[in-house]
């Protein structure tokens, strides 16, 4: 209802999810800035509405490419020849000159050598105020390393994994500490049958992020197929240990007939269920009672660092930040060789004096 005549709304994801396995909370995810990759699949969701949409009509497999050349088509402005993707022209009303092929303007990127035949030039066909407003925006003469590393995992789900790898190794070289940029060029490489290249890059990125479940069963993954499943198991234990509900490890282990390399005791199983239902506590808002199933919790098992841990995000998720840090010193006290809890522990210490939650700062999930 708020929108005028002029206005097209487009609804967009560039991923989608695989129903019936994300988990209920995703604040449990890993990384809390998004939900872990191993539930994505590749189809998202576009949805247009409004100003030239032909109602009521279905684009034809639309794919990530196609979104840039659509939305200029939608503003006005005739898609380059150098974009990849297509103007989505089956549920759209434009002009020819917005679908026509071969494209009228060959580049809007940094502008050619001289010399270059005059139609090149970025200015050709389009007015000046919109190349500035374009550029303003970013578009313009700006590389996006969101977007690369987006287009090398379009390659990566394609099976175009040579493709992937080199634009994974691209951006690793621009961003050489990030760990799950080289997690992911692992997996390229990995798929290529490059497997010792693959378990480098996974050992850097275990250095840089100890607590990576997925890097861990990705190096186990590797291990295994090279013929060592008993270095495989320690692999997939590890990424349980730090996410006991990574489901691709726990079929491995089962499949390769282990289990958890230090079974829980039966106080621990018991200490463990109460810390769940504590969480579930949480998630309603009762933290009184979320605290209670705590301290019971460690009645039970006193020693046991999984409940310190819950106790720390409980603490967070009531802006408690002194609490939270007291809770993970216990934690880390109890198992110091245990990354997670350090990391956690070492967010929230550089955060700034302890009295409430950081706006930008969020602790791990309790493991």
């Amino acid at each position: 209802a708020a929108l005028d005549g002029d206005t097209t709304l487009i609804v967009l994801s560039d991923h989608g999810f695989d129903l019936g396995v994300l988990h209920e909370d995703p604040s449990r995810a890993r990384d809390l800035r998004r939900v872990s990759e191993r539930f994505h699949r590749i189809e998202g969701i576009l949805y247009l509405y409004g100003n030239r949409v032909r109602a009521g009509r279905r684009l034809e497999e639309p794919e990530l490419l196609d979104i840039a050349p659509t939305v200029l088509a939608l503003a006005g402005v005739p898609p380059a020849a150098d974009m990849p993707g297509r103007v989505l022209s089956e549920g759209l009303e434009l002009p020819p000159e917005f679908t026509a092929t071969p494209r009228q303007i060959a580049s809007y990127e940094a502008p050619h050598p001289a010399g270059a035949p005059a139609e090149s030039k970025t200015d050709a066909n389009v007015a000046p105020e919109i190349l500035e407003h374009l550029r303003a925006l970013g578009y313009l003469d700006a590389s996006s390393p969101k977007g690369d590393r987006n287009l090398a995992a379009l390659h990566f789900e394609k099976g175009e994994y040579a493709e992937a790898a080199r634009l994974y190794a691209d951006l690793v070289r621009k961003t050489p500490d990030d760990a799950s940029l080289r997690a992911s060029l692992a997996g390229a490489l990995g798929a290529l049958g490059r497997l010792d290249e693959a378990l480098a890059e996974l050992g850097r990125s275990i250095a840089l992020e100890p607590a990576n479940p997925e890097a861990h069963h990705n190096r186990g993954a590797i291990l295994e197929k090279r013929g060592d499943p008993k270095a495989a198991s320690h692999e997939y234990q590890t990424a349980l240990r730090y996410a006991p509900d990574y489901e691709p490890s726990r079929s491995a282990l089962a499949r390769l007939g282990g289990g958890a390399s230090e079974p829980l005791a039966a106080n621990e199983k018991l200490a463990t269920a109460l810390a769940e239902q504590a969480h579930q506590a949480a998630l309603r808002g009762d933290y009184a009672g979320a605290t209670q199933k705590l301290d019971e919790a460690a009645r039970i098992a006193p020693r046991f660092a999984l409940v310190a841990h819950y106790r720390a995000n409980i603490a967070y998720l009531q802006g408690d930040r002194a609490g939270a840090i007291a809770a993970l010193r216990r934690a880390v006290e109890l198992e110091p060789d245990n990354p997670l809890f350090r990391t956690n522990l070492e967010r929230l210490e550089a955060a700034g004096p302890a009295g409430g939650a950081p706006a930008s700062k969020r602790i791990d999930p309790p493991r």
